[in-house]
Parts: C-alpha cells; structure tokens; sequence
C-alpha cells in the first residue's frame, strides 16, 4: 500500500515538471532574488567558460595560419568569416545584456558572486572578441594572395 501512494506521489510530481517545464519563465518571477542572482551567475559562469573555449579554439586556428599551414585560400565561400562576424554580434548582444543589469543586484547576499561573475564573463567577452577580430583579419590577409 505504501509504495503504491510512493509511485502516485512520484508520477504527481514528474507531471507537475513537464508542465512547468514551458512556463519556466514565469516561475522565475515567483523565486526569490537571491535563487535568481545564484541562477543568472551559474548561466554567466557557464557562458564565460564556453567563450574562453571559443577563444582558445580562434587562437589556435589564428596560429596555425600565420605558421603557414595553409597553402591554399583557407575561407574562399567566406563562410568562416560570416561565422566570425555572427560571433562578434552574439558577444556585443551579450556585452550589452550585462549592461543592463542594475548596479543594485550586484549588491548584497549573492549579489557578489553576480558582480564576479559579470566581470569575468566581460573580461572573456572581450578578449574573444578581439582574436574573432584579428583572425578575421589574418583570413582576410591570407586569402588575399590565393583569391586575386
């Protein structure tokens, strides 16, 4: 009998998560503050570890070119370059993101692992940017001699 209201009570409870697997948003603006700031500086903390591969990734590649690697045009269709450019687009939507955030929720209990974690994503944002930029510029240099 017992584990027969266990298995009900367990099917209640993972049908209450598929609904409110769609409306997430909405729950968020019941949590309180401080779930909140926890939840957004784990997604930045995330994000800043996604862009520092990012870079390590552009970095490497950017080496390899200037090294000479390449004995042919290495982006002809420019789809490397496009993928630069949407790159540096996603940085600057997130960069002004991050601008957005009041000064006040960067305060307080949770508030500085917030504000630590937006400096830290700020800082990656913008040296992945600048090696999107400069590889942008090195492909283009590159791709000079083999296209003309």
């Amino acid at each position: 009998m017992l584990t027969l209201a266990w298995k009900i009570l367990v099917c209640e409870v993972l049908l209450a998560l598929n609904r409110a697997r769609g409306h997430w948003h909405e729950l968020m603006t019941f949590m309180p503050p401080v779930v909140r700031r926890i939840r957004c500086a784990r997604r930045m903390e995330s994000l800043a570890g996604r862009l520092a591969s990012m870079r390590r990734k552009i970095a490497a590649f950017e080496v390899s070119l200037t090294a000479g690697a390449f004995k042919e045009a290495v982006d002809a269709d420019f789809t490397i370059r496009d993928m630069l450019k949407g790159l540096k687009e996603d940085i600057r939507h997130i960069r002004c993101e991050m601008a957005a955030v009041p000064m006040s929720s960067r305060t307080g209990f949770c508030g500085e692992r917030l504000g630590a974690a937006i400096a830290q994503l700020h800082a990656v944002a913008e040296e992945t940017y600048a090696a999107a930029d400069r590889l942008l510029w090195e492909i283009g240099e590159h791709d000079l001699k083999y296209i003309s």
